[in-house]
């Protein structure tokens, strides 16, 4: 059984051509993570102040575990800047409010503000501990 595509039909075209972009997006996102820190398989951003902005929070491994936390009051310098501005846009791209969660790659966490992408080689995706509090 196939599921029930979320977009209505007028709007098909434009919710396929939305999901391909996400999907490459997230590839790059996925090669940018690997070239950066093999392990990251999760990564956890939160909004920030401008609309559509979003900042690196943390980055988990496959298992769960917590491999990085950034400080979101600086900076996450440069070696970070590609990978941030892709989440960003992937995060801008996904349309939480209509469609269910990782259609466009995204996860919604309890908190609004934050966001959960999953990278395709973690083949679990969202590791329990990732969803709740910090530990």
């Amino acid at each position: 059984m196939t599921p029930v595509d979320p977009c209505r039909i007028a709007d098909r075209q434009v919710c396929l051509a939305t999901r391909d972009l996400s999907r490459a997006v997230l590839r790059r996102l996925t090669v940018t993570a690997a070239g950066i820190e093999p392990r990251i398989k999760t990564i956890v951003a939160t909004q920030t102040d401008g609309p559509g902005s979003y900042a690196l929070w943390r980055l988990h491994g496959d298992d769960g575990r917590l491999l990085l936390q950034f400080d979101l009051l600086k900076e996450s310098g440069t070696a970070w800047a590609s990978l941030t501005g892709d989440v960003s846009f992937l995060a801008r791209l996904a349309d939480l409010r209509t469609h269910p969660p990782g259609y466009f790659y995204v996860h919604p966490l309890p908190d609004p503000r934050d966001i959960a992408i999953p990278l395709p080689s973690n083949p679990r995706g969202l590791a329990p501990r990732t969803i709740g509090p910090l530990q």
